[in-house]
């Protein structure tokens, strides 16, 4: 059996035009507005807390297994033992100095005192943002709750979370 040839470009020019008749032409990835934001919420029933490490945009929560529900002053120590691997290999970092010696923290109501034996007035903006959320999101009022750092140099109160 023998195939005329008008036979055989009759059934591959669809599949050649089919591709060029949408009309619509490649082109590549077009970037609109800023990447999308999550927020997240530690479950606390199963041992989690947020710390803030710092990312391409500002601070963002990072969910740390605490064994149980943890009290302000162990999210804060979570926060200060720095990112992780892990981490660092998604760009996390922290701005927060790595050498704090010793530390104490009253909370009063909706008032967390952070005091630390070190100048504290150097602070960058992003450090005082990763203890601030980090100290307020490990209470249960969230973002209701003050954050005031004392140093050797001077005594600061922090902005509150924006989260």
């Amino acid at each position: 059996m023998r195939r005329s040839r008008t036979g055989v470009l009759a059934l591959l020019l669809p599949a050649v035009l089919l591709p060029a008749a949408c009309g619509v032409r490649p082109s590549g990835v077009v970037e609109v507005g800023d990447p999308a934001l999550v927020q997240t919420v530690p479950d606390a029933a199963h041992g989690g807390v947020a710390v803030y490490l710092k990312g391409p945009d500002g601070v963002l929560p990072v969910i740390r297994d605490s064994g149980g529900k943890a009290t302000t002053g162990q999210a804060v120590m979570m926060l200060l033992d720095g990112p992780r691997d892990v981490d660092k290999a998604a760009g996390l970092t922290s701005e927060l100095p790595s050498y704090f010696g010793a530390m104490g923290m009253e909370v009063d109501g909706t008032t967390v005192r952070i005091t630390v034996y070190r100048p504290v007035r150097d602070f960058s903006t992003v450090a005082r943002q990763q203890l601030s959320c980090t100290a307020a999101h490990a209470r249960e009022e969230s973002g209701a709750v003050t954050v005031v750092l004392k140093g050797n140099d001077t005594t600061l109160t922090l902005e509150r979370c924006p989260f």
